[in-house]
């Protein structure tokens, strides 16, 4: 298993492209901005792109999804409690002027599959399972990669968690999907949707929101 890391946007959203050394068939999570960027390794590394995995549908986290499809054939995988974040102006206008410049770049192409609690898709030898994590959107989830990592969106960052202000954030759901992913067995990696890597033991041991979570 390969995984590259990728800072895109304007917000510094994490992309993750992770693929088979050996069969080189892949999928890539949350990817953001820079298509260009993003196409260029997937043709250098002659990655069959497989799937695009998305955590959650807000615009910083699907705006090259459109380009990666129609070049790759790659299937868009999404909860569907986010499809109202597909229509361009439900997305970008809490955002005010900033979204308005966005408008132009919006072309998401809608869901192949829609993500629901454990649904699973496999690549490379490798599977992607999605576990219900909503709190920052209706629809966030987490995705568990061969047991051992989880892309955690904008549920759970190094040392804090998701924004729950804008439409369809809901504070007590993120409580409950925090202290949900406290409670998995064991270690794992965690890769989230913005800012530091860091690991399921050590958010449980000094993440502050994850902590509260725990005591509701």
């Amino acid at each position: 298993m390969k995984i590259k890391q990728f800072c895109v946007g304007d917000v510094a959203t994490n992309c993750y492209l992770v693929y088979d050394e050996n069969t080189l068939e892949g999928a890539i999570v949350d990817p953001g901005d820079r298509a260009d960027m993003l196409l260029a390794e997937i043709e250098d590394k002659k990655i069959t792109l497989k799937y695009i995995l998305l955590t959650h549908a807000h615009f910083d986290h699907i705006l090259a999804v459109g380009a990666l499809k129609k070049a790759t054939g790659a299937q868009v995988v999404v909860s569907k409690a986010d499809e109202y974040l597909f229509d361009a102006n439900a997305s970008l206008s809490p955002f005010g002027a900033y979204g308005r410049q966005l408008m132009n770049r919006f072309d998401f192409p809608g869901a192949d599959i829609w993500a629901e609690e454990g649904t699973e898709v496999t690549f490379g030898g490798m599977t992607a399972k999605y576990l219900s994590t909503p709190g920052h959107t209706p629809g966030s989830c987490t995705i568990l990669l061969d047991n051992s990592i989880l892309f955690t969106g904008d549920t759970l960052f190094c040392q804090s968690c998701g924004r729950t202000d804008l439409p369809g954030g809901d504070w007590h759901a993120m409580l409950k999907s925090l202290k949900r992913l406290y409670e998995l067995p064991g270690d794992y990696q965690v890769l989230p949707g913005h800012e530091s890597l860091s690991t399921l033991e050590r958010e449980r041991a000094s993440n502050p929101y994850m902590q509260q979570a725990v005591k509701q």
